[in-house]
């Protein structure tokens, strides 16, 4: 009976280890803040928020699908990347303050919105060819100009859609 405790705690024991050294996935790329998301059967290149702010806060793969599909939907959108191939369009998408005139990435806990930039690669430069921002307290969806400030509100957007944004980005709070 003395010899039969230890035997159990130690198989016990052997288990936790090799139950916890399970193979994980190795990652397709070493860049982890770049990865490729499919909406529509197209893919994307999505920068996900680049500047690490938020350890490991990023924006969730549901939102970022959701957001570029009502994006890519948008009358803007096609004015804005008319010519462009969508090999060369990228996006970064970061949480955001939605309620400063000037709209950057935060460096605080609180945010209220998502941005998301629309780049064009040229020569390995991003040039920005248009940016969304999606503010949850308003539940709205600017377009903003160069200067960073609110240009308008996209039109094509209905409530319904607005609601799956923040379902999706939000993860339902407040979006029932």
């Amino acid at each position: 009976m003395i010899l039969f405790k230890p035997c159990i705690c130690f198989c016990a024991l052997a288990m936790t280890i090799f139950a916890c050294k399970q193979n994980k996935p190795k990652p397709l790329s070493n860049d982890i803040s770049k990865t490729i998301v499919t909406v529509a059967g197209k893919k994307n290149s999505v920068i996900n928020n680049p500047r690490k702010k938020y350890g490991e806060a990023t924006v969730g793969d549901p939102c970022v699908k959701c957001l570029l599909t009502v994006i890519q939907d948008s009358k803007s959108y096609k004015e804005n990347t008319n010519g462009v191939s969508p090999q060369n369009i990228n996006y970064t998408i970061n949480w955001v303050k939605a309620s400063a005139p000037a709209l950057t990435p935060d460096t605080s806990n609180k945010t209220n919105g998502i941005r998301v930039d629309v780049k064009k690669d040229e020569d390995g430069e991003d040039a920005r060819l248009c940016t969304y921002i999606y503010n949850n307290t308003s539940g709205t969806m600017y377009l903003l100009n160069s200067q960073n400030k609110y240009q308008h509100e996209v039109s094509s957007i209905t409530p319904a859609i607005l609601k799956k944004i923040r379902h999706n980005c939000y993860w339902g709070v407040a979006s029932e």
